[in-house]
């Protein structure tokens, strides 16, 4: 048993390896748990098929904060961002394919509508300036909803940031935060394709009818990314994701954290109310001043924490959490490039791009409502890469590697269906929706790999298969996410501390929640 430890994180995902970066360069001994084989958990770079290597479940980047970037000195440790050729929107027989040329944008909207053009700039600049409302919210501790002098100063900062808006804009925040995407969508835009464009964006990072209040807050994802001061950028990482988290661990080694993988935790222990260390699967404990949990809430109270330990009401509300992403992963291996039958035949930019097909808006809705009955979408929605057009270490010469996500899938399936048994059905339909536009794509397939949501939840430790730790719903963000008294990052049990996407501002490669927990922890301890 060892009491050398200030701070013991269990998951090595990229929250727990930027807490422990920050707590490394703090001179703080940290310890990092990590169950699986390689440091990552979902922001990891595997081989799926032998010589084909890919980012498995996150796949590109866009909000991880500069400040991580900078703090932990990422691009010193081998963090290299690509940039990619544009974006290729296709639903059914129509297409529109974006790049940094304004005039060719235009040009492609006009095809279909000539205001959505215009209607679209206006959006998205509306969208730029109230997302700096969030935007300066993501590495700032949420105020407590006790509203003491400490928290009084964060609201009243908040509020500044909100008076400077001007009313329409202060408007629009308002109707963003709590009318329906279909609404919102519908205000703006007039042609069917441009809508059904824009669903599909809310969709993404979502498990929510269009309908429901609050489904446009997915849209802040688009918005509040900023990487090498360009905002709204998509990049993709050399080596894979795995590349962000690999930075990461390199730069906490460099500081003195311990990281450990093949190493499951089962239990943290807790004495007199007070967190005061862990106890692995294979009975080893490790004790030290405070634990930091990156693994998502129900995982960390519901089974992590025995029962005796907690307050009932807590921990029927933390059971209460709306989980899901509903998200299923198909990654390829091809020995060559299919085409893309808008296009002719061999590569082109649209090839190096992000491809995303979906079916328009009352689709996307039937989508919905199949999931949430325990049903396969009859159009799932595609978001496709080729990593290996821009990154040539992920595959042989000449041969690719393609990344599919696609959705919705639903966590639990109808009928008393298990998805061991009806996984690679699934990865029938996705890659048959795929051939609709890329015809020839079962010809160039060597292998593939099909992660199901409850591989999600089995192998990379997502509670009901959740990629944020818990829905982006109106009621679990800020200073509700994911508890009410659990939003500073310290919880009810003294010493131990949340640090991964269940925690503010939430899901997405960030690095927030890891970032800010940290600072509570350094401030704590010190």
């Amino acid at each position: 048993m060892s009491k050398n430890h200030d701070a013991i994180i269990i998951g090595g995902g990229h929250n727990g390896l930027t807490a422990a970066g920050y707590l490394g360069r703090a001179g703080l001994k940290t310890l990092v748990l990590e169950r699986r084989p390689m440091v990552g958990g979902a922001v990891v770079t595997e081989e799926f098929h032998p010589g084909y290597s890919i980012s498995t479940i996150s796949y590109v980047v866009s909000i991880l904060q500069s400040k991580v970037i900078k703090d932990l000195e990422l691009k010193s440790h081998g963090f290299e961002m690509i940039k990619m050729d544009g974006s290729l929107s296709v639903c059914g027989d129509e297409y529109l394919f974006f790049n940094d040329d304004d005039n060719h944008n235009r040009k492609e909207v006009e095809r279909f509508s000539h205001t959505d053009y215009d209607a679209m700039e206006k959006f998205e600049e509306m969208f730029q300036s109230v997302a700096g409302i969030i935007r300066n919210q993501i590495l700032k501790e949420p105020p407590t909803l006790n509203t003491g002098f400490s928290d009084l100063i964060k609201l009243g900062r908040m509020g500044l940031d909100i008076h400077r808006l001007s009313p329409e804009l202060r408007h629009r925040l308002l109707q963003i935060m709590t009318s329906s995407a279909y609404d919102l969508i519908e205000r703006w835009f007039e042609n069917p394709m441009i809508k059904s464009m824009y669903g599909s964006a809310c969709f993404a990072g979502n498990y929510a009818s269009l309908r429901q209040p609050g489904s446009a807050i997915p849209l802040f994802h688009n918005a509040i990314g900023e990487l090498d001061g360009e905002r709204g950028a998509w990049r993709m990482v050399k080596g894979g994701m795995g590349g962000i988290t690999q930075a990461m661990a390199s730069f906490a080694r460099s500081k003195g954290a311990d990281i450990r993988t093949k190493t499951p935790v089962e239990k943290i222990l807790v004495e007199n109310g007070c967190a005061t260390g862990v106890r692995l699967e294979n009975g080893e404990v490790f004790k030290a001043r405070c634990v930091m949990a990156n693994t998502d809430p129900k995982r960390t109270f519901l089974r992590l924490v025995d029962s005796e330990h907690l307050d009932p009401d807590f921990a029927k509300d933390i059971k209460q959490i709306r989980m899901g992403h509903s998200s299923c992963r198909v990654n390829i291996a091809l020995k060559g490039l299919p085409d893309i039958r808008f296009f002719q035949p061999g590569e082109g930019p649209w090839h190096r791009s992000d491809i995303c097909i979906f079916p328009d808006i009352q689709g996307q809705e039937a989508n919905y409502f199949a999931a949430a009955t325990g049903h396969f979408p009859l159009e799932p929605r595609l978001d496709i890469t080729v990593p290996s057009t821009l990154d040539d270490t992920l595959a042989p010469k000449g041969h690719h590697v393609m990344s599919v996500l696609a959705k919705y899938y639903p966590y639990e399936l109808a009928d008393g269906l298990s998805w061991d048994d009806v996984k690679e059905d699934a990865a029938d339909q996705i890659i048959d929706t795929i051939a609709k536009v890329m015809p020839n794509i079962k010809d160039f397939m060597i292998g593939r790999q099909m992660i199901s949501p409850l591989d999600l939840e089995n192998v990379y430790g997502l509670t009901e298969a959740d990629i944020f730790h818990g829905r982006h719903d109106l009621d679990q963000i800020f200073s509700m996410r994911p508890h009410p008294k659990a939003a500073q990052y310290r919880t009810p049990i003294k010493n131990l501390y949340l640090c991964g996407s269940g925690a503010h501002p939430g899901g997405g490669v960030s690095g927030a929640p890891g970032h800010n927990a940290a600072q509570r922890v350094i401030a704590d301890l010190r």
